[in-house]
């Protein structure tokens, strides 16, 4: 009886996305959705307004029909075994198979872009063709609604007004123009972009009088603190991070300053804040880095050698599920996105874990008292960052393709080296490090490293506009380097050794030290 359960469940959801809106208008009753006990029900809801989205872009979206025609999927699904059950037949979407092969216009609803309340940001990732991406007026209503409650639980802590220092990249990019336009209408903001100068001199500007909450890349938050032009013990700051996740060293850094640092997961891909970091979560990804034997129950760390991220979610919004690579399915379960997003994979590597599932763990290690840190009754997302071989630096997307494309763009250049590798580590002082390697071919002589340094630099900023900007807005000591491998050596000792070439790696402090990495060429702040 498939037609019958549309009948009665589809008005129903109607009915009530009217109360949600109504509710949601104000922090408070948005806040009231939120309290602990129902979390059941808003994940069984949130797979049912995943099956009603499904069946409404299928009907809707020019583009979306096409690409269930493609996989030879049905556009309606058949729920006798349950919505969430039925739902894992519904084919997995990502930029490759879909965002690139449809217009914008053609990926919309009803195959056109609304004429009022359209807004549009872009990112350019590593390909360094940028993407658009088109945001109507109730999406831009959940995302604003969603910031200004994560800001109200925060604002109840000050004693101080406060004031917000937007230091995300402005312009085109989708989460500094996002902040921007979501928190105005609650709090004194003032967007700035990364620009440590400007920060310092509007912080001396106003005085000790405010709480500063400070929302910017991890990178930057922890060199703004390094700066000694300002007496950071007479301010109260805060600060919110996006972009990249962190270490717990870093976090610690950062905090001498700040008296919190919470980060926010979220993509230009799907939509910014889709799950935030918690003092429960926070809590609870210290305890699993003190802990091996936790850790081996509840993370994939051992797998992917990541300490994940950990967030909590609203699973009434957003339906999370992992693949069999082990990477992140995202719906955005709102039917009203002008442009759907189902089972979207954006190449991150992820899983969920349900707060009744992660009870009797924490019970069996004596962490019942990490509970009491619980606030939200939402699932936790555990994040082990790119699946697609790719490394963060400063909020861009850096992947060794690039690299490989650069050199092989030059035919003299790529007749001597043979191999290369994108390198992540966190040096002595805390700061996350990227470092590109390349190992010359058997028996080639010592190359000049300034001059094919400034070469890779040079392309690779001209073909991936968030990278040049990384480096622009990055602090001097946290540049990215590249330094000239002959064959054989360095991080190329041991090639050759492996049926399959590694391509990138993430390093601890001693690894580094053992395989002789060299601070090599880093290129100058403004591209040439």
């Amino acid at each position: 009886m498939n037609w019958l359960k549309r009948i009665l469940v589809f008005p129903y959801l109607e009915a009530q996305d009217c109360v949600v809106r109504l509710l949601t208008r104000r922090v408070f009753t948005h806040t009231f959705l939120l309290m602990p006990g129902f979390e059941s029900l808003r994940w069984r809801l949130g797979q049912l307004r995943a099956w009603r989205t499904f069946e409404y872009a299928a009907k809707h979206v020019p583009a979306y029909r096409a690409f269930l025609e493609d996989q030879g999927v049905q556009p309606r699904l058949d729920t006798r075994g349950g919505a969430g059950a039925a739902f894992s037949a519904v084919p997995p979407m990502d930029k490759e198979s879909y965002i690139r092969r449809w217009s914008v216009t053609e990926r919309s609803v009803k195959g056109r872009l609304p004429r009022r309340g359209v807004v549009v940001d872009e990112s350019s990732g590593s390909s360094g063709t940028p993407t658009s991406w088109v945001r109507g007026p109730d999406e831009r209503l959940a995302t604003r609604q969603l910031l200004q409650v994560g800001f109200s639980r925060t604002s109840k802590t000050l004693t101080k007004q406060p004031f917000v220092l937007n230091a995300f990249s402005l312009g085109a990019w989708a989460t500094g123009m996002n902040v921007s336009a979501s928190l105005t209408e609650v709090t004194m903001i003032k967007s700035i972009g990364p620009d440590k100068d400007k920060i310092i001199a509007t912080m001396k500007e106003f005085g000790p009088h405010y709480t500063y909450i400070i929302t910017s890349y991890p990178p930057f938050l922890k060199s703004l603190f390094e700066d000694d032009r300002i007496e950071w013990d007479t301010y109260d700051v805060a600060t919110a991070f996006g972009g990249e996740g962190i270490s717990e060293n870093m976090r610690a850094l950062i905090m001498k300053n700040a008296y919190s640092a919470y980060g926010s997961y979220g993509a230009s891909d799907l939509e910014i804040n889709i799950a935030i970091e918690t003092d429960f979560s926070v809590a609870l990804r210290q305890a699993i880095a003190r802990d091996p034997e936790l850790s081996a129950r509840l993370t994939k760390r051992s797998e992917y050698g990541v300490l994940p991220m950990i967030f909590q979610f609203n699973p009434f919004d957003y339906l999370m599920e992992t693949n069999e690579q082990g990477e992140l399915l995202v719906t955005i379960t709102r039917r009203t996105n002008i442009n759907p997003r189902l089972r979207y994979n954006i190449h991150d590597r992820g899983h969920v874990l349900r707060l009744r599932d992660l009870a009797p763990v924490l019970s069996e290690f004596g962490l019942d008292s990490l509970a009491k840190e619980r606030q939200l009754d939402l699932p936790l997302l555990f994040l082990y960052g790119r699946s697609d071989m790719s490394l963060d630096f400063n909020g861009a997307v850096v992947a060794p393709d690039t690299v490989r494309d650069v050199v092989f763009a030059d035919p003299a250049l790529s007749a001597r080296v043979e191999n290369h590798r994108l390198i992540s580590y966190e040096d002595v002082g805390g700061d996350r490090q990227l470092h590109i390697a390349l190992q010359l071919v058997p028996g080639a002589a010592d190359a000049d490293e300034d001059a094919i340094g400034a070469q890779v630099f040079a392309a690779m900023r001209e073909t991936n506009g968030d990278f040049s900007n990384a480096i622009r807005t990055s602090p001097e000591q946290m540049f990215p380097t590249l330094a000239v491998y002959p064959f054989r050596t360095g991080p190329f000792a041991q090639d050759g050794s492996k049926l399959k070439n590694e391509y990138v790696w993430t390093l601890d402090g001693a690894e580094v030290k053992s395989w002789g990495l060299r601070a090599g060429y880093a290129p100058p702040r403004d591209a040439n």
